[in-house]
């Protein structure tokens, strides 16, 4: 039974990623709002949390090993892009340094040209992370980054910790 709750679970999570990457997505193509250089960070945490949360939906954990090797990996995902967001706050709201930029000239470590063209749009950073560009019921999406990663890593452990205690109960059966 805790199986079932373990692949809903993260069944779940995975959507709720896809759903924040269609939303940006969205954003993106359809409202002309690009991706900052930050923004991109925080998508490659989403985007990597989805598909860790996925492969824990097919490969479920059936070990303690298993269920700690999950939560380090998800919370490392989730909590990457809760500092990377609460950074893009930080230059969004805080004060101005002419030293600190995030402008889409700054050099992006992955070579996006040996990419396909849909992956190196989705990922290639254009905007200027200072700017507030779009808010949603008044909060700017770097806060709402950090909402949603903290949430995920709120139901990644109360997951993980179902799970360990159904692999104590099993263990003395």
């Amino acid at each position: 039974m805790n199986l079932l709750r373990w692949r809903l679970g993260f069944g779940v999570l995975f959507l709720a990623c896809a759903g924040m990457m269609g939303f940006a997505l969205y954003h993106q193509f359809y409202q002309w709002l690009m991706p900052c250089l930050m923004c991109v960070y925080e998508r490659i945490a989403i985007i990597g949390f989805g598909l860790f949360a996925l492969l824990a939906v097919v490969l479920p954990a059936r070990t303690r090993t298993g269920v700690y090797l999950y939560g380090l990996i998800l919370t490392a995902w989730a909590g990457f892009g809760a500092v990377t967001g609460a950074r893009h706050t930080w230059m969004q709201y805080g004060p101005k340094d002419p030293t600190v930029t995030c402008a889409s000239s700054l050099p992006f470590p992955i070579d996006l040209n040996a990419w396909p063209g849909w992956i190196a749009a989705v990922i290639r950073p254009v905007g200027d992370c200072a700017n507030i560009d779009f808010l949603l019921f008044g909060i700017t999406m770097p806060i709402w980054i950090v909402v949603a990663c903290v949430g995920l890593i709120a139901v990644t452990w109360y997951l993980l910790r179902l799970q360990l205690q159904e692999i104590r109960r099993n263990q003395w059966r």
